[in-house]
């Protein structure tokens, strides 16, 4: 039984041009405008955030994981990705 990570919630903030994680983060009515947003697979939660002019930087697994999903899409045509 593993242990559940703890999230730092962030509420109602606004962010424009700054550096984020996604990672165990949740973000709470917050407004991200031009930033980086940076993802390495682990779990988070948007709940009423709106994300304008960003990008999503992806780490290692995430990145790898992009990575595999893109191959699969292009050498089999007609499959699905499943996520359960």
């Amino acid at each position: 039984m593993g242990l559940a990570p703890e999230y730092i919630l962030i509420d109602q903030q606004k962010f424009s041009k700054t550096k984020l994680a996604l990672d165990n983060h949740v973000y709470k009515n917050c407004e991200i405008d031009d930033c980086d947003v940076y993802y390495s697979g682990g779990q988070y939660e948007l709940i009423d955030t709106h994300i304008t002019n960003s990008r999503l930087i992806l780490n290692h697994p995430a990145k790898g994981i992009y990575s595999a999903i893109q191959i699969f899409k292009m050498k089999s045509p007609g499959s699905s990705i499943v996520s359960e």
